[in-house]
Formats: structure tokens, C-alpha cells, sequence
């Protein structure tokens, strides 16, 4: 069995945590995600099965959705509502100052990762050294945010939520204290749930509960090709598809378009090509 299972994940569990639960659930010889989301955070976790974990690469890479709850008036370590609170601000929040501030917050921007991240540091993670009380240094990376909406705004309890599609790379927790540090009064992440991974909704995920408790877990996992839905197919016949198992490349007629392609033998997926100049290599097989 091998394919894709969308699962709500639920707060207070570790993707990693999930991952191992939906494993043993489905004895399954090898499980993972496609894309962390910490313990705070809810949402949509792609967790890929067998031999469809040979696809995350093409899943990481893709942009999320989220709807997230910024706490303005103090700074904490992990920048979220599990840290240790590490300033605090007098300020109001103003909303028609957050409205304009989050114009320097869309598009392509700089951002630096929390200092409680995977990221390494000389083959160190950063969460390492900083429960260690060391002082962490991570250098801005380059992402895009394609959208930031504030959908709320409360004065009163300091707090808005917003929703934001952001590219691979990018960490809603930086977004929040980045945000935060332009109003003058700090803030950081409450709440965190992913909606979307490119054209997936987390409305299609069944939650951890649910499928747990299913006494036919199996009717949950997709076929991971139907996850790829921005990406166009090729069909092959029998001859040029075993050139492309082989790992070879071949020509292509009457295709235009470059870029990655879904490869099928007839109606059955065999896995994710590149066309260029009339050229489709093989990138990654199922079979």
C-alpha cells in the first residue's frame, strides 16, 4: 500500500508524533510528513506511505495557507505561546497602523528563523543550542509572502488574526515577531492552524481521532499522484515508459510546456518528470 494520508492534526502532538501513530495504525514499512507543524499548531499534515515518501521533496517545496493569532505586548524565546516571555511593551495596539505595517510584510521579504528552529548551525539544530541557553545566530533567508490579510483586530485584548499564504522556508512565528518589532509594542504567535499545502484543504483531511478509531484506516490513503494538482501529466505507452523506469530520458512530441510532469504508463502513475526543450527525465519513480 502505498500513497497519501491527509490528516487534521490536532494540538499538543508532534508531527513526528502522528507520523508514528498513523505508521503503527496502518503497518506501514515506512511513514513521513511532508512539512512540520510544532505541537501549538492544528491543521493539514500530508503524511506520505511506503514507497510515496519518495515524493516529499516535491510536497516541502510547495506554499502553505494559515490562519494565525498574533499576542502584541510582549516577546517571548520561541516566539509563540510556549516560550518563556522575555519582554514586555506598554504600547496599544493601533489597528489602522497594523493595517499599514503589514504592506512591508507581502511579497518577497527577509526573514530570519526563530532561534527555536530546525535550522543548523555548523550540523548543530538551532533549538539545540538554544535550550542550552547559547546564544543563537541564524542569517535572513528570502521568501515570499503571497498574501497577508488581517481578518481581525482587537485593541482591547492586544490580539489580531490573520491569514497568509507563505512560501516554503518562511515561519509564521518570525512573521508575528517581525510584526510585532515594527509596531513598537512586540508580540508574538497564540494560535497557528495550516488550512492549505498548495491546492489541498485541510477540509479534505480526516482527523487523528477519526481515522485512529477506523476499523478500515487503509480507505483514508490517496493515491499520491491525485495530490499533485497544478501539475500537468504526460501519458506514455508501454516502450517509452520503460525507457523512463530504466532512468533514461526520451523525446517528447506536441508538448510545449517545461517544467515538472506527472508520467503515467496508460491510466498508471509511475512518477514525476521534467520536460525541457522537448525532453522528459525521469525526477522520481514509484515503481
Amino acid at each position: 500500500m502505498d500513497g497519501a494520508l491527509l490528516i487534521d492534526k490536532p494540538k499538543g502532538i508532534t508531527s513526528t508524533e502522528v507520523v508514528e501513530r498513523v505508521k503503527e495504525k496502518l503497518k506501514a514499512r515506512k511513514a513521513g510528513h511532508t512539512g512540520t507543524l510544532d505541537p501549538i499548531a492544528t491543521g493539514l499534515l500530508i503524511i506520505l506511505i511506503n514507497k510515496a515518501t519518495r515524493f516529499s521533496q516535491f510536497f516541502i517545496g510547495m506554499p502553505k495557507t494559515y490562519r494565525f493569532t498574533v499576542k502584541f505586548g510582549a516577546e517571548t524565546d520561541t516566539y509563540d505561546a510556549q516560550g518563556k516571555v522575555v519582554e514586555t511593551y506598554e504600547g496599544e495596539l493601533n489597528c489602522d497602523k497594523l493595517k499599514e505595517v503589514l504592506n512591508e510584510f507581502r511579497g518577497e521579504i527577509l526573514q530570519t528563523p526563530p532561534p527555536f528552529s530546525a535550522k543548523k548551525i555548523k550540523g548543530r539544530r538551532a533549538y539545540e543550542l538554544a535550550r542550552k541557553g547559547k546564544k543563537v545566530e541564524l542569517k535572513p533567508v528570502k521568501i515570499t509572502v503571497y498574501s497577508l490579510e488581517l481578518l481581525s483586530c482587537n485593541p482591547r485584548e492586544k490580539e489580531a488574526e490573520f491569514l497568509a499564504e507563505i512560501s516554503s522556508g518562511g515561519y509564521v512565528r518570525s512573521l508575528a515577531y517581525d510584526i510585532g518589532k515594527k509596531l513598537g509594542i512586540g508580540g508574538y504567535m497564540k494560535e497557528l492552524r495550516r488550512l492549505k499545502i498548495d491546492e489541498i484543504s485541510v477540509e479534505e483531511a480526516v482527523s487523528l481521532e477519526e481515522f485512529l478509531s477506523s476499523e478500515n484506516p487503509e480507505e483514508y490513503v490517496l493515491p499520491v499522484d491525485t495530490l499533485f494538482r497544478v501539475i500537468p501529466e504526460v501519458r506514455l505507452n508501454t516502450f517509452e515508459a520503460g525507457k523512463i523506469l530504466q532512468g533514461k530520458r526520451i523525446l517528447i512530441k506536441n508538448y510545449d510546456y517545461e517544467g515538472l510532469v506527472k508520467i503515467y504508463e496508460d491510466s498508471k502513475f509511475i512518477g514525476i518528470g521534467e520536460l525541457k526543450g522537448g525532453v522528459l527525465s525521469p525526477k522520481r519513480l514509484l515503481v
